[in-house]
């Protein structure tokens, strides 16, 4: 009976033992996990830019236009240590995993145009240019910056920028009809560009002289010298279209 009671107490105290260095290895989990993460936190980040076009939203081409595309980065150095470690930059316009994350990108055969600086280099930049785009060029192209220095993240910095190719589109103007109106009133003249691309910049002429810039032309209190013939011009990079609206003029007064 005794030597039962006296298992029973060491079993007890294997258990609690058990518990104890359970307890132990998680509190040193969690203690590791709470050191790497403010060690992490404490290395620096490259933030690369993107430096032409110099654009903030998706960057609009057509179809035959040379892409051209500029990305630098900056690195804080310190010139009284002699172990940094050079800056890698590159470019993806895939989703593959391993053109964002590669720290060895001389060995990624999905990176495009990689450049290495100098060891000793605080800033570096990389360069991308299509000729002759097509519409297959529509993608989203992602600058990357990688560096091993010690007091710099594992994980690259990177920056992207949607570029949309479009096809050309000659443009095609609605314009209002020949208009008839009585001295003293106001007219309206529209003219409207609904499918050229690039997007258009229209101007007003009348008599070979420039009048207004926009797509709506009001002329208040018009008078005979107002009366003739108005041309819309509606121009981008690779057209320019032509229309015109005849504007008559009459005195209701003599007609009376």
């Amino acid at each position: 009976m005794h030597s039962v009671k006296t298992r029973e107490i060491y079993n007890e105290g294997m258990v609690s033992r058990y518990y104890i260095i359970c307890y132990a290895v998680m509190l040193l989990v969690v203690v590791s996990a709470k050191k790497i993460k403010t060690e992490e936190e404490d290395l620096l980040q490259l933030h690369p830019v993107i430096t032409s076009p110099a654009v903030s939203g998706p960057y609009e081409m057509v179809i035959g236009e040379t892409l051209h595309l500029s990305c630098n980065v900056n690195k804080k150095v310190d010139y009284n240590f002699s172990g940094h470690r050079p800056i890698f930059m590159w470019w993806c316009n895939s989703t593959a995993e391993p053109c964002y994350n590669s720290s060895a990108p001389s060995l990624c055969n999905i990176c495009i145009n990689i450049t290495k600086s100098g060891s000793e280099a605080n800033t570096s930049s990389t360069e991308l240019t299509i000729e002759h785009v097509t519409k297959a060029n529509t993608s989203t192209y992602t600058c990357i910056a990688f560096t091993d220095d010690d007091d710099y993240s594992a994980s690259p910095g990177n920056i992207s920028i949607q570029v949309i190719v479009h096809e050309k589109v000659k443009p095609k103007l609605t314009v209002t009809q020949s208009v008839i109106k009585t001295i003293g009133r106001f007219v309206e003249l529209v003219c409207i560009d609904s499918v050229g691309y690039p997007t258009t910049s229209i101007s007003w002429y009348k008599d070979s002289h420039f009048v207004h810039s926009g797509r709506l032309l009001r002329l208040d209190n018009v008078s005979h010298h107002d009366a003739g013939v108005y041309h819309c011009s509606a121009v981008n990079r690779f057209n320019r279209v032509n229309s015109s609206v005849i504007l008559k003029v009459q005195d209701d007064s003599k007609m009376k």
